[in-house]
């Protein structure tokens, strides 16, 4: 039985930190993988080049879509 699990992706395009939502049904969700997704889903990244791409998994539904990483002041 497989289920869907929602991801938070966070990457840099031209400089300028980005982050979408992504469901899939793996249980992890490799970088590599989840920008293939991305520019699959996202017509506005299939040309682009992604860069630092980050990806946390959302396991309760309450964590919502907050933004990750490189948005985050150390």
């Amino acid at each position: 039985m497989s289920h869907e699990h929602h991801y938070l992706i966070s990457f840099i395009v031209d400089n300028q930190p980005q982050c979408r939502s992504l469901i899939h049904d793996g249980d992890t969700l490799e970088p590599g993988l989840a920008e293939t997704l991305l520019k699959t889903a996202f017509p506005e990244l299939k040309d682009v080049s992604l860069s630092d791409v980050q990806v946390q998994k959302r396991t309760r539904h309450d964590e919502g879509h907050n933004t990750p990483g490189h948005y985050q002041q150390p």
